[in-house]
């Protein structure tokens, strides 16, 4: 018989792991919704948990809440320290969502409320779910109406390795800072993407201009760069169909080397070894989607897959990062499947500066988004070592 021992442990803790089962260490109930037609049931100061609040995996805020009233007519309360699981919603064939309570909150019938008796911790148990969130996935079934189910019984049935519980709250404080860790990443991306957005603003309203580079300002006359002028999307773009660039075959492999491009916000949809046709000139370009209007800046070759997209370049006097971040900033209503680029955004007006402040512009962007992409490394190297702690921590 296998012993119960974990790849990962920390050398003070030796020993096999206990084998229990899920359900004799755990006490489960079910939430529930209010009438929602009776206002004396809502709005209160109770916090009440549904699937689109499982964000995370601490809870204690959400949108809607309910009164006291509400909470002994339909709902029911899970209290701080337990945990909360969805059962049952579309969001299953994707993730489980499970989190642990940080103050008292309802819940309802999608969600199911987890309380561990003396042998573990709440964070171990959740730690446990996320380390074997795979298999949990397997389990899910469908409703038949779009959503996915977890089944209790299957749930308390599940079989979970044990250790002492100074080792069980050892492996959740190191965890625990792990995810504090990664969160600080997370948040400091968020403030450069906000920056970033707020920068915009002030530069595309023009409440912010740069200068020429000379130390004294100005440019080598002592002027100010020139104002800016009106133009048309399609002044400053021209287009091409895909055409000549679509991938022949739909069997991708990541051990190719060609991305291959779709309209859209999906954008790569894999990568090909086919070698004719590549689009690799007049880089970079924006890949403009007809019928969703999304767009992607793309500075590498590639094959494409839709011809729902265009391909955008950059005419002379034009640098097309600038355009791109710009058309970021519009403002603009899309409907109906005509071809956006043709009917619409090519007459669509934007504000132009020269060529040299556009450049300015785009390099002083550009750096923002070095570093935005550097935190984006960073969580996504983090997310695959936890991947790998939580795989060797648990047996």
């Amino acid at each position: 018989m296998e012993k119960l021992i974990p790849k990962l442990r920390f050398p003070e803790f030796k020993g096999e792991w206990e084998e229990k089962q899920l359900g004799n260490i755990t006490t489960w109930a079910s939430g529930g919704t209010p009438p929602k037609d009776i206002d004396s049931y809502w709005n209160g100061n109770i916090s009440w948990i549904s699937a689109s609040s499982m964000r995370g995996i601490e809870y204690s805020n959400s949108e809607l809440k309910i009164t006291n009233e509400g909470l002994k007519k339909g709902s029911k309360l899970a209290p701080k320290g337990s945990l909360l699981i969805l059962v049952r919603g579309s969001m299953l064939f994707n993730t489980i969502p499970i989190g642990i309570v940080m103050q008292d909150v309802a819940f309802n019938q999608d969600v199911k409320s987890i309380i561990v008796d003396g042998t573990t911790t709440s964070k171990y148990i959740l730690y446990w779910f996320i380390s074997y969130e795979s298999k949990i996935l397997n389990m899910v079934t469908g409703t038949g109406i779009g959503a996915g189910k977890l089944d209790l019984m299957d749930l308390k049935a599940l079989g979970i390795s044990l250790p002492t519980l100074p080792e069980q709250q050892k492996i959740a404080t190191f965890l625990t800072s792990v995810d504090e860790k990664l969160q600080a990443l997370k948040n400091k991306k968020g403030l450069l993407e906000q920056y970033k957005k707020g920068v915009m603003q002030k530069i595309f309203s023009q409440e912010f201009r740069f200068k020429p580079a000379r130390p004294s300002g100005g440019d080598e006359n002592g002027n100010d760069f020139p104002e800016w002028e009106e133009k048309s999307l399609g002044d400053c773009l021209d287009y091409e169909q895909p055409t000549n660039y679509l991938v022949a075959s739909t069997e991708y492999n990541d051990k190719f080397q060609t991305p291959v491009l779709t309209a859209g916000k999906t954008f790569i949809l894999g990568y090909t070894d086919e070698i004719n046709g590549i689009y690799k000139d007049n880089l970079p370009v924006i890949i403009f989607d007809d019928f969703t209007t999304a767009t992607q800046f793309v500075e590498f070759p590639f094959k494409a897959k839709s011809s729902a997209m265009k391909i955008l370049k950059a005419k002379e006097q034009i640098n097309i990062k600038f355009v791109f971040e710009a058309m970021k900033m519009m403002k603009y209503e899309v409907g109906g499947h005509e071809r956006h680029w043709i009917s619409k955004f090519t007459y669509i007006e934007m504000q132009l500066p020269s060529l040299n402040e556009q450049t300015h512009i785009a390099n002083f962007l550009n750096s923002i988004d070095d570093k935005i992409n550097h935190s984006s490394e960073q969580i996504a190297k983090m997310e695959v070592w936890k991947k790998g702690l939580l795989q060797g921590m648990f047996c």
